[in-house]
């Protein structure tokens, strides 16, 4: 691999597939790659694009939502860190101690008394536990209303443009 591009072979063994399944891909347009001669290269970042999960739109949504608390996080770390830490203690008090919303809730105190860099981890992750635990965030109201707005208009553009059919 040279800056970034691979061969349709290390292609194939990242992915776990024949070299002749990356070459279909790049064939019928579902795997970008550029030619070199009658050599395919494909960029590293395309191979982590068909490795990434693939997320429903409120999972998408959610995340961009999310994304966007990443400047108040790393601007005010403390304020937003205690707002997480306030609605969590109001929230636990309407919680069943044994629920789900319950465990989902400690595990952000975890998170939270780990530092920012745990909580941008979890806000920007796309792995099955980060999904689960934005879809129970403790940073609601960190937003604006008019940014919050502005971020699911933003979200609602791009998701159209790659996920309606033309």
């Amino acid at each position: 691999m040279r800056n970034g591009w691979l061969t349709t072979s290390e292609a194939a063994g990242i992915l776990g597939v024949s070299r002749q399944h990356v070459v279909d891909l790049c064939d019928r347009g579902e795997l970008n790659c550029t030619t070199t001669g009658t050599h395919r290269r494909i960029r590293r970042c395309d191979i982590d694009h068909l490795l990434a999960p693939r997320l429903t739109r409120e999972q998408a949504k959610s995340l961009w939502l999310h994304r966007a608390l990443l400047a108040h996080l790393v601007t005010e770390p403390d304020r937003m860190l205690e707002t997480a830490r306030e609605n969590i203690r109001v929230w636990k008090m309407r919680q069943r101690p044994d629920g789900m919303a319950a465990r989902y809730l400690q595990q952000w105190e975890h998170l939270i008394d780990g530092g920012v860099e745990d909580v941008a981890a979890v806000l920007t992750g796309t792995d099955e536990r980060s999904r689960e635990l934005r879809q129970n965030s403790p940073f609601a109201g960190v937003l604006a209303d008019p940014v919050r707005r502005q971020v699911l208009r933003s979200f609602r553009e791009y998701w159209d443009r790659r996920h309606v059919a033309a």
